[in-house]
C-alpha cells in the first residue's frame, strides 16, 4: 500500500518501522496516511490508535481456516498446549472424512507372495530410462538444416569373446539416424572396449589442436576388467561393473553424436558403420610403446605449462580460466559426496534387507498368533523397501554421480584446451623470435658485404615470414573456436543438469511414494495385534 514517508527530522528515532501501523485492511488505498507521531516508537507501544487493534482482527480473521479439520479427535487435556496429536499411534476416530485406507484381510496378505514384492519394484534393475538417458542436444547455433538431423546412438548386450586374460568383452551399438554421410538409416556394429579408446586418440590428436572439447573418455579398470575375464561361463560376470561401464560408452557417443564437429568426422563414421571387427588398437595398453610415450608427453606437457609464460591480454580467457578452475573443484567435492550417497544407499539396502530376515526369524519363534503376523509382514514390508532403496542407489549413481563424474572429466579437458591456446601462442612468439634473428642475420650479412649470403639469408626470412603469419593466424582460430565450445558448452550443461535432476527427482519422488504406500498397506497389521 502506498504511504506518505515520514517527515525528514534529525531525530534518530524517525528510521523505526511500525509494523502495525502499515496493516490496514479496510483503509481506501487512495487515502493519505497520516503523518506518523513525533515519537513512533513509545506511540507504538503504549497507546495504540483503536484502528490499528481492529486492523489486526481483520487480519486474523482473513488468516483463519475456511474448514476445521478434526484429526483422530484426542482425549480431552487440561493442558491447553497439550500435542497428543502427534502420538505415534493415534487412536482411531470416528469421523468419515480421515477413515484410514480399508485394510487388505491378513488372509490376502499372507497370499501376496515375495515376488508380488518384487514385482512392485521390478525397476530395481536399472530401467530403460536409467540405462539410455537422453541427456544430450544438439549443438547451439546450428543451421536450420541440421535442426531437423539425427543420430541416435544406444549399447547392450555386452558380451564376452574367448576365455581367460585373453577374452575381451564385445558391446553391440545400434545406430539409427536420418544424415546423408551414413550409408543405412539403421544399421548395428560390434565394438570392443580398446576400440573406443582408439577412437578418443585419434579425434584428441585431430580436433585438441583447433580447441575442441573432446567428451571424457571411458576409463581403464584393471580389476574390474580382470574379474570378467577370469570368471566362467558358468559363473555370472560382474553386473554394477558391466552395467557401469556401457553406460559410460554409451554417454562418450552421444557427446561425440551431438557435437557437429565429431558427428561428420571420418573416424567416428567409419567407427559406427564399418561391420567388420576393426583392427586391434595396441597403443591403448598402459604398458605398450606408445602407452609409454603417452606418458614421457604427459611429463613434457606439464614441464611446459612451467616453462611456458603468456601474458593474457584477453580478460574473456583470464576470466573463463579462474572461473573452470573454481567449478573444476567444486565439481570434484561434489562427486566424492555423491559416491558417498551412493554407498550410503546400497549399505543401507543391505542393512533393511538383513533386518527384513531377522524379524522373519523372529515371527516364526513367536508364539502369539496375531503378533507372530504383523511381525512376518513387517519383515515382507521390510523386503519391499529394500529393493526400493536398491533402485534409488542406481538412480544416485547413474543420474546424479555419472552426471557429475563426467562434468569433472569435461573440466578437465577444457583445462587442457585452454593449454593448447597457451602452445600455440608459444609457437607463434617462437616464429617470431626467429623471424627476427633471420633478419639481423641479413643486416649482418650485408654491412660485412657479404653479399652472396643475402638469397639464402631471404629465402628463410620469406619461409619464417610465411610460418609466423600461420602461426599467428592459427592462434587466433583456435581462440575463437575455445570461445564458441565454452558458450556451446554452458548452455548444454544447463540443459543437462535439468534434464537429469528432473528424471533424478521424479524417481526420488516415485520411490518415496511407494514407501508410504508400503507403510500404509502394513499399518492394519499393527492395529490388529
Amino acid at each position: 500500500m502506498a504511504s506518505t514517508p515520514p517527515p525528514e527530522t534529525d531525530e534518530p528515532q524517525t528510521t523505526e518501522v511500525d509494523l502495525v501501523t502499515n496493516i490496514d485492511l479496510d483503509q481506501d488505498s487512495s487515502a493519505e496516511k497520516p503523518a506518523p507521531p513525533e515519537d513512533m516508537f513509545f506511540s507504538t507501544i503504549s497507546d495504540p490508535e483503536p484502528k490499528k487493534q481492529e486492523d489486526m482482527d481483520e487480519l486474523f480473521r482473513l488468516n483463519k481456516p475456511m474448514n476445521e479439520v478434526n484429526l483422530n479427535e484426542p482425549e480431552e487435556d487440561d493442558d491447553p498446549f497439550s500435542f497428543s496429536n502427534n502420538n505415534p499411534s493415534p487412536k482411531p476416530s470416528n469421523e468419515p472424512s480421515i477413515q484410514p485406507v480399508p485394510a487388505t484381510p491378513v488372509a490376502d496378505v499372507k497370499e501376496e507372495s515375495r515376488e508380488e514384492a518384487k514385482n512392485e519394484v521390478a525397476s530395481a534393475n536399472l530401467s530403460e530410462s536409467l540405462k539410455s538417458p537422453q541427456l544430450y542436444t544438439r549443438n547451439i547455433e546450428e543451421d536450420d538444416e541440421e535442426k531437423d538431423k539425427y543420430l541416435e546412438i544406444t549399447l547392450s548386450e555386452p558380451h564376452k569373446i574367448g576365455d581367460g586374460m585373453g577374452s575381451y568383452m564385445v558391446y553391440k551399438i545400434s545406430v539409427k539416424t536420418n544424415i546423408a554421410v551414413f550409408k543405412n538409416q539403421e544399421f548395428t556394429t560390434n565394438r570392443r572396449f580398446s576400440d573406443f579408446l582408439a577412437l578418443f586418440e585419434r579425434l584428441k590428436e585431430k580436433h585438441l589442436p583447433a580447441g575442441r572439447i573432446l567428451p571424457p573418455a571411458p576409463e581403464k579398470d584393471v580389476i574390474g576388467t580382470a574379474k570378467v575375464k577370469m570368471a566362467k561361463d558358468s559363473e555370472a560376470s560382474p553386473i554394477d561393473f558391466l552395467e557401469k561401464r556401457r553406460s559410460a560408452l554409451e554417454r562418450f557417443l552421444k557427446r561425440l553424436a551431438a557435437h557437429k564437429a565429431f558427428r561428420y568426422d571420418p573416424y567416428f563414421r567409419d567407427f559406427l558403420e564399418i561391420s567388420d571387427e576393426l583392427p586391434k588398437a595396441n597403443n591403448t595398453s598402459a604398458l605398450s610403446g606408445a602407452g609409454m610415450l603417452k606418458m614421457f608427453k604427459s611429463v613434457t606437457d606439464s614441464v611446459t605449462k612451467i616453462a611456458v609464460k603468456m601474458e593474457e591480454t584477453d580478460q574473456w580467457f583470464e576470466e573463463k580460466s579462474r572461473q573452470i578452475e573454481n567449478l573444476y573443484a567444486q565439481y570434484k567435492k561434489l562427486h566424492s559426496v555423491a559416491e558417498y550417497l551412493h554407498t550410503w544407499r546400497k549399505d543401507l539396502a543391505a542393512s533393511t534387507k538383513e533386518f527384513s530376515k531377522t524379524t522373519a526369524i523372529l515371527a516364526n519363534a513367536e508364539e502369539q498368533l496375531n503378533l507372530s503376523r504383523a511381525l512376518s509382514h513387517l519383515g515382507e514390508a521390510y523386503e519391499k523397501i529394500d529393493q526400493i532403496y536398491l533402485e534409488q542407489a542406481n538412480s544416485d549413481y547413474f543420474l546424479f554421480a555419472e552426471l557429475i563424474k563426467d562434468y569433472v572429466c569435461l573440466f578437465d579437458n577444457i583445462k587442457e584446451v585452454f593449454f593448447q591456446r597457451i602452445k600455440t601462442f608459444g609457437n607463434w612468439q617462437k616464429s617470431e623470435e626467429t623471424l627476427k634473428a633471420k633478419k639481423e642475420s641479413k643486416a649482418k650479412f650485408e654491412a660485412s658485404n657479404k653479399l652472396d649470403k643475402v638469397p639464402a639469408i631471404m629465402a628463410e626470412i620469406n619461409e619464417w615470414e610465411s610460418k609466423t603469419a600461420k602461426a599467428k593466424e592459427d592462434f587466433e582460430q583456435i581462440s575463437k573456436n575455445i570461445k564458441e565450445e565454452i558458450k556451446n558448452f554452458d548452455l548444454n550443461r544447463a540443459t543437462e543438469f535439468k534434464t537429469q535432476l528432473t528424471k533424478y527427482l521424479e524417481t526420488l519422488l516415485q520411490n518415496q511414494e511407494t514407501i508410504v504406500k508400503v507403510w500404509e498397506q502394513y499399518l492394519p497389521e499393527v492395529k490388529a495385534i
